[in-house]
């Protein structure tokens, strides 16, 4: 079958049907999506609206049209158009049907309506006359029209997409004039309202829109400025090692502690405070508050990631709600401020003593080893609490171990003479400590033990013996001790008998060591027969300094020592004697144990000590050496063994915090009782850190309680674990929080860099304080109403924090907390601090601001208030505050007042009167002046309004209806101060509304003179003035204005 269009003879039709499936009808190639005309299959909303709205879609075709469509489609194929010279194309009555039904339907086949296309050819070529195009469409011919599109598509122009685009450009607002009657008409009245109701609207949208764009971009510095150092790369991978789709790798756990660490799923939400906080760190590597957050109410949460580990499975402790704890901690908060004003007035204070007796209080705990502790640590350090001069011989100051004790040196001279002390100390005091026992004990036991009235230190250990022995604790079997029998004058049933070798050992155990040489002295006939040479081993150790004997006493002591333990039976020594022996001769001190003799801890402690000895490592043999450092180990691996946390010893982790504080391991004692007992740990850490016996950490970016340095020594973290141990009540206590923050510059007096952090560690502290608990007055300091200053806590206490310009540190503590409590809107807090760092005009700027957002109150509401400042102290009784305590000029809630006391204070001094700016000065007299005349207009004195607000030249009330000072006065708007410019729409109701008043009162007065006349009109000409006014700046008044406005010019008969 021919085409339609007359195509070449021997056209097959099954290919021409594959033409017409894949590609365009127009001879254009075709889209992928198989469109038959090249559109895609989803239609597109955008385009179908745009034609709906540009092509008019005819109606249906005349059905006469169809079927001539049919019959020419049904004759034979070899019809001849008269453009010979198109192209053919066969057609089936399918395709023929489905164009048809497209017809009219928004079908791409409705493009090719003729009707449509002449419109569009008639609009690109400039239009004509409505008629005109009538007739082209009239009377052309429709076949023609078919004809033209066709010729049009094989000329490869796409005529769907071109129309498309015509009517864009048709529809488009750029092209599009605008219509008649949208010019409003100026010759009718409702026509110029209209006009003024759009320009008002339209005014009103573009400050909307303005001030909505401001808030934008406020938001996206604020944004940018508090988010622009997250790692969110961190935070993804963080979240992905929470729920295990990623395992943390080793440059994660390095890089975790550069990073403020929280659990995930806990809000981290940054306050105004804390971005304060964050942009005044200057510290290099302070990535985290010093102080840290303030501490939840039923549980404590630590930072440090050590700790954690140690907690339980939530991270939690039990937070200090307990009634005894709060009350130990507010007894050393004590303690410290005792300590601190010792300090200051350079007068000494047994911190290990004192802190001793807070622990000794009555307690739900057993505190017994903690007690211990600080009386092991007496020993050491040398505190004698008798001695409150500094000038007085023997007195340990502050930080005297400090230089010896970080000494990196081992062998150095220093650092031997520390570990002597430690061993020293801790052997006194457990020689002392025993001692207190027997006393104790035979006091209990009188009549078995037969000392005496007054007994000498010798019959208190033969006493001790007896008590002993007659209790079956002596040892598991009495015949094995050896007896010495002292003969008696009056007869052999008189002879004294004692247990010699056990009185002897408890003579050493107590460090009696004269009296136990005395013993031996006094029965030497006996020890002849007993023990010839152990006279002179005991002469020789008691005499020496280091208990040390000679070269040939040691080697004859080693070898009867060994003698009579290789060849004696078994069962046949007396044990007393031989651990005489290993207590005097060091001998065998691989075994360090007590046998069957005790199986107390002190006893076995107190024996470790006795055989520690510093020594040469050059000279000491290997089976001799054994130092604090093997000691020391040997604690250690005690501690793992039996004091872990599956431990059933009774007060495992305060026993073994005994154990480590006597051995010097004091870093690592505090970092392993911290987690059990902070307020413990913390103390000791102060007391220790006081006498210089803590290595602290200069590592800000570490969050970690312990460290070690480079040589494996261990540090404590002692800034941060002081800082976050105030959060339990600094918000209660803010100047017992600086007590203790003033305690990081102990540490300032280290060598190099690490001195230097830990004196800015500490000042950073105290800024974090100031600025959290916004105690200013009573941290920073206050003002009395004669302008001067009352020294704050911080300024009390600047020689404890090393300053070096002490005016510069208070003025950017003052500066830093002015901004905060401005920003927050704490007018009170801001004029007094602003006033602390002598900013006076920027403290009239923020006294004028509030006293100008309390004159927008409404009328008949009652004006804004501010919030007072604390009292700074308060009676002992029934909690009066004490006179002259608080501050007179911000203790106050009403913003006018506080404006007028600032301004009547610096009125009174020339030289404040300097440092602000005439500005500055006009601006709060105007407002004090409105602030009158609104206090004028509440009590009803009109006319006394009226003549406030004129006197601040405001609005043009004396203008006298001069249109020019009038339009002055509008263009002078804009430069008015914003605090003033805020308060004219409120202004302007007062007058208004004062002026009626006034008008209505003058109207009805008793006797109508000339007089009130006058007034009347005059009244009447303020209000029209103050009209006049507003409509000159009617676009940047509140809508509310015009109403009242209305109202008064409508009562006034304006």
């Amino acid at each position: 079958m021919s085409s339609l269009f007359g195509a070449a003879p021997g056209a097959s039709s099954n290919s021409s049907t594959t033409q017409s499936l894949g590609s365009s009808v127009f001879g254009t190639a075709a889209p992928n999506n198989g469109s038959l005309f090249g559109n895609n299959i989803v239609p597109d909303d955008r385009r179908s609206s745009t034609l709906k709205r540009s092509f008019a879609h005819p109606g249906p075709p005349e059905p006469s049209y169809h079927q001539h469509l049919l019959n020419k489609s049904s004759r034979n194929g070899h019809v001849i158009d008269d453009d010979g010279g198109l192209g053919r194309l066969q057609l089936g009555l399918g395709d023929i049907s489905n164009k048809v039904r497209n017809i009219g339907q928004g079908s791409p086949s409705s493009l090719l309506d003729a009707d449509a296309l002449l419109r569009s050819n008639t609009r690109l070529n400039g239009g004509g006359s409505s008629s005109a195009r009538h007739q082209a469409v009239s009377g052309g011919d429709r076949n023609s029209k078919l004809r033209a599109s066709y010729v049009l598509a094989k000329s490869g122009i796409n005529v769907s997409q071109s129309l498309r685009d015509v009517e864009e450009l048709s529809n488009s607002t750029y092209a599009r004039a605008p219509p008649v009657d949208a010019v409003p008409d100026f010759g009718a009245s409702s026509g110029v309202r209209d006009y003024l109701g759009v320009q008002h609207q339209n005014s009103f949208q573009q400050m909307i829109d303005s001030t909505v764009q401001r808030a934008k971009d406020e938001f996206n510095d604020m944004i940018d400025e508090q988010l622009h150092d997250v790692d969110w790369h961190a935070h993804r991978q963080r979240i992905y090692e929470h729920f295990g789709l990623r395992k943390p790798t080793e440059t994660d756990a390095e890089g975790g502690a550069a990073r403020e660490t929280t659990s995930f799923g806990r809000s981290a939400r940054r306050s105004r405070l804390s971005a304060t906080l964050g942009q005044s760190r200057s510290l290099p590597g302070l990535t985290k508050s010093v102080i840290g957050a303030p501490g939840l109410r039923n549980g404590r949460q630590s930072t440090f990631n050590d700790v954690e580990e140690k907690l339980p499975a939530d991270g939690m402790r039990p937070a200090p709600e307990d009634r005894a704890l709060r009350k130990k901690q507010d007894s050393y908060a004590g303690k410290v401020k005792d300590l601190n004003l010792a300090r200051i007035q350079d007068k000494v204070f047994p911190i290990m003593t004192r802190f001793a007796e807070i622990e000794d209080e009555s307690s739900n705990d057993d505190t017994s080893m903690l007690i211990n502790a600080y009386k092991a640590l007496v020993h050491i350090t040398g505190e004698d609490p008798t001695k409150g001069d500094l000038a007085e011989p023997g007195v340990i100051r502050e930080r005297q171990y400090a230089v010896d004790y970080l000494d990196e040196n081992y062998s150095s001279k220093g650092s031997i003479a520390v570990r002597k002390r430690i061993i020293h100390g801790s052997r006194t005091f457990l020689e002392k400590n025993f001692l207190a026992q027997m006393d104790a004990l035979l006091d209990k036991h009188r009549t078995v033990a037969m000392v005496g009235g007054f007994p000498t230190a010798v019959a208190k250990a033969r006493g001790y013996v007896r008590v002993r022995a007659a209790r079956k604790e002596l040892g598991p079997d009495l015949d094995l001790l050896q007896v010495l029998t002292k003969p008696s004058a009056e007869g052999a049933h008189n002879n004294e008998s004692d247990y010699c070798w056990a009185v002897i050992f408890y003579l050493l155990r107590s460090g009696l060591l004269d009296e136990a040489k005395q013993y031996v002295n006094d029965n030497a006939a006996q020890f002849k027969q007993i023990d010839r040479n152990f006279a002179k081993y005991l002469k020789a150790y008691v005499d020496d300094p280091d208990h040390r004997l000679t070269g040939d006493l040691q080697r004859a002591i080693d070898n009867e020592y060994s003698q009579r333990s290789r060849l004696a039976a078994d069962n046949t020594l007396d044990p007393y004697r031989m651990l005489c022996y290993k207590v005097l001769g060091r001998c065998e001190v691989s075994h360090r144990n007590l046998d069957t003799v005790t199986n107390d801890m002190n006893d076995w402690l107190w024996l470790q000590f006795v055989l520690t000895r510093e020594y040469n490592r050059a000279e000491e043999m290997a089976h001799e050496a054994f130092g604090l450092e093997e000691l020391r180990a040997s604690i250690k691996q005690i501690g793992e063994r039996y004091f872990g946390p599956t431990s059933d010893i009774t007060n495992a982790p305060t026993t073994f915090f005994f154990m480590q504080i006597l051995a010097g391991m004091f870093e690592k004692a505090v970092a392993d009782l911290y987690p059990h007992n902070y307020v413990s740990a913390t103390h000791f850490a102060i007391a220790l850190d006081f006498y210089g016996l803590l290595r602290v950490s200069g590592d800000l970016t570490n969050d970690d309680l312990l460290t070690y340095t480079t040589r494996q020594q261990p540090q404590i973290a002692f800034g941060s674990m002081v800082g976050l141990y105030t959060r339990d009540f600094r918000t209660a206590n803010p100047e017992a929080a600086v007590d203790y923050l003033c305690l990081i510059c102990l540490n300032a007096d280290l060598p190099g860099e690490l001195g230097k952090t830990q004196r800015e560690l500490c000042h950073q502290a105290l800024v974090e304080v100031t600025l959290e608990t916004r105690e200013f007055a009573t941290l920073i300091g206050d003002i009395k109403s004669n302008g001067y200053r009352i020294p704050g806590a911080i300024e009390n206490r600047l020689k404890l924090v090393r300053l070096d310009n002490k005016e510069q540190f208070l003025k950017q503590i003052t500066l830093s907390a002015a901004r905060v409590a401005e920003e927050q809107s704490r007018v009170t807090d801001a004029a007094l601090l602003y006033h602390l760092a002598e900013d006076f005009n920027k403290v009239m700027n923020v006294v004028s601001s509030a006293v100008s957002v309390a004159l927008t109150t409404e009328l008949g509401e009652q004006p804004a208030r501010v919030t007072p400042l604390k009292p700074r102290s308060t009676g002992p009784q029934n909690g009066e505050e004490v006179p002259g305590s608080s501050l007179s000029l911000t203790a106050v809630d009403d913003p006018i007042t506080l404006a007028r006391n600032m301004r009547d204070l610096y009125r009174s001094n020339a030289t404040v009167q300097q440092k602000i700016t005439q500005t500055s000065w006009e601006v709060c007299n105007i407002l004090l002046t409105l602030a009158d005349a609104r206090r004028a207009f509440d009590a009803g004195d009109w006319a006394a309004c009226i003549d406030h607000i004129s006197n601040t030249r405001v609005l043009p009330t004396d203008s006298h209806g001069d249109i020019n000072e009038i339009k002055a006065k509008a263009q002078a708007f804009d430069q008015m101060p914003t605090n003033v410019a805020r308060t004219v729409g409120h202004v302007m109701l007062w007058t208004v509304t004062a002026a009626v008043y006034l008008g209505e009162k003058m109207k009805h007065a008793e006797f109508d003179t000339g007089m009130h006349r006058g007034m009347v009109e005059n009244c009447k000409r303020i209000a029209e003035d103050v009209n006049l006014f507003a409509g000159l700046i009617r676009f940047k008044l509140p809508g509310r204005v015009w109403e009242t406005l209305a109202r008064a010019s409508e009562e006034l008969g304006l």
